[in-house]
């Protein structure tokens, strides 16, 4: 239940985005790290939307797609840093932390 909560609170918040044409809106989700995971563990989203993980830790962490998936950090993300995504292809996307690689977690992108 606490996925289904997390994933309807974070699809709530959508924003205008400067430079983007009259009307156009873009979905943007917050995946906090904290305390060694990552909050939502499990994401769905739908395509085209951009998923924001913002590290609240105290130590560097990263985000390493499985696969030859895009979307992996460059690096390691600095406590209070932030690491973008736009997610464009529907499909399953698993990653981890490359500095913690028990810090598992996979966002699902939905058709458009």
């Amino acid at each position: 239940m606490r996925i289904v909560i997390a994933t309807v609170i974070l699809a709530a918040v959508v924003l205008e985005l400067p430079g983007t044409h009259l009307g156009a809106q873009q979905t943007v989700l917050i995946v906090d790290i904290r305390e060694f995971s990552f909050e939502p563990r499990e994401l769905i989203v739908p395509a085209d939307a951009t998923v924001r993980w913002v590290n609240r830790d105290d130590f560097p962490h990263s985000v390493i797609m499985a696969g030859n998936q895009p979307g992996s950090s460059r690096g390691t993300i600095a406590p209070g840093g932030e690491h973008t995504v736009v997610f464009r292809q529907a499909g399953k996307f698993t990653y981890r932390c490359g500095v913690h690689p028990t810090m598992l977690a996979e966002i699902t992108v939905s058709g458009q």
